[in-house]
């Protein structure tokens, strides 16, 4: 027989409460591993596409720019379709980019890692050039890493894997210009003159959780007065907004990084696990798109524009630090080289129709939209989507494998 311990009811109140502290802990103020991470985006993709649409910020980004040319007196037209001028505040795409600015504010304000992080000029001069950069390369892809490629090849877009060539190829190219520029900038350095260490006094303690739970909550009031005024769509897709913050807050999860690291470092954890996390999406979108459920969505123009695009994209996501989803994120944590990527991207891209003539997916520079399945039927789309993933996953495995040759 074994013996049973009873606890007390005070014993029992102190584990549930320690229970729940430790998850706050773990949610809140821990890093989650990257595989968590990707998952997590990838559920909440599929949920969010199951809701209204799926994932992707710089469409309207662009009509940012757009409306902004016209409210000083440039008229202009949105250069995505899909995307009209309207007030920002009206627009239900541009409440997921809010949303994710205001998930990463609230939690890194958690967490205690918010800082105002300044630059030197030529920190935002590289900014303002990659943001220009994705700004042109978001409307030539179209439309950028998020949802040009991670998105479109799982909703079965030819586009996403094209687009990926150009993504890898310019996020090499701008990792090669980054490495330069550190090389020069280390040569400049005078360790003679360096600061000594002085005694650094006690840390005050940090009242950045109770901003953060403030952020949260004002949060939650805007979605409810969107809810009130009639507007669900607006609040669900601010909600899934936020909610795509903080997964990329805690993990850490850059998608700059999966490609740029494959071919400069020749590490390609991070893309292997996104390519895993795409591999269950994909059968998500595919059981949806399967039943007549939006089956044009996220399928975009293909041809040699995308790796075109994706080169440009990917050089400027480099040089800007982060991609679409990564400047919105890092400027809620506080780095102002992303809020001159991003005022930069969204004047660019938002000038398209005065720079080309027409719009984004129209016109002579653009192919046709190719959904697989339509091409090939579902077995067909399935088995070229899975062989694409498994050929860039062996590709990652081949390029690691020189790495430790020449260890």
């Amino acid at each position: 027989m074994t013996s049973k311990t009873v606890l007390s009811d005070a014993s029992k109140g102190s584990y549930v409460w320690q229970s729940i502290k430790g998850g706050w802990l773990r949610i809140f103020t821990e890093p989650w591993p990257i595989g968590v991470g990707v998952f997590a985006l990838t559920i909440t993709n599929l949920f969010m596409f199951m809701y209204a649409r799926a994932l992707g910020v710089f469409p309207q980004m662009a009509m940012w720019g757009s409306w902004l040319y016209n409210l000083v007196g440039i008229k202009t037209e949105s250069p995505f379709i899909p995307y009209p001028v309207k007030p920002i505040y009206l627009d239900m795409h541009s409440l997921i980019d809010i949303g994710i600015i205001a998930g990463t504010l609230g939690a890194s304000l958690l967490a205690r890692e918010f800082k105002i992080r300044k630059e030197d000029w030529q920190g935002y001069l590289w900014g303002a050039a990659g943001g220009i950069l994705m700004g042109l390369g978001t409307v030539l892809m179209p439309p950028c890493n998020i949802g040009g490629f991670w998105v479109a090849t799982m909703a079965f877009s030819l586009s996403g894997p094209l687009s990926a060539v150009g993504l890898l190829l310019g996020a090499y190219v701008g990792g090669k210009i980054l490495q330069y520029q550190m090389r020069k900038a280390l040569q400049k350095l005078d360790f003679t003159t360096a600061p000594k260490g002085e005694t650094k006094a006690a840390e005050v303690l940090s009242r950045q959780p109770q901003w953060g739970v403030l952020v949260f909550s004002l949060s939650l009031l805007i979605a409810v007065i969107y809810y009130i005024a009639g507007m669900p769509k607006n609040t669900g897709l601010f909600l899934f907004g936020i909610l795509f913050g903080l997964i990329i807050q805690r993990s850490r999860l850059c998608f700059v990084a999966a490609f740029r690291e494959i071919l400069v470092s020749r590490d390609g954890k991070v893309m292997k696990w996104l390519l895993l996390g795409m591999a269950v999406g994909a059968m998500g979108f595919a059981i949806l798109k399967a039943q007549g459920y939006q089956p044009a969505h996220m399928v975009f123009p293909a041809g040699w524009h995308n790796i075109g695009g994706g080169f440009i994209f990917g050089i400027g996501m480099v040089l800007a630090g982060g991609c679409g989803v990564g400047i919105l994120a890092r400027s809620g944590e506080g780095y102002t080289r992303s809020w001159v990527a991003i005022l930069t991207a969204m004047l660019t891209s938002g000038a398209w129709v005065h720079i080309y003539g027409q719009k984004v997916g129209q016109g002579w520079l653009y192919g046709k939209p190719v959904y697989l399945p339509q091409l090939w039927g579902w077995g067909g789309a399935l088995a070229f989507i899975y062989g694409f993933l498994l050929l860039f996953y062996l590709f990652i495995l081949w390029v690691e494998a020189g790495k430790h040759e020449r260890a």
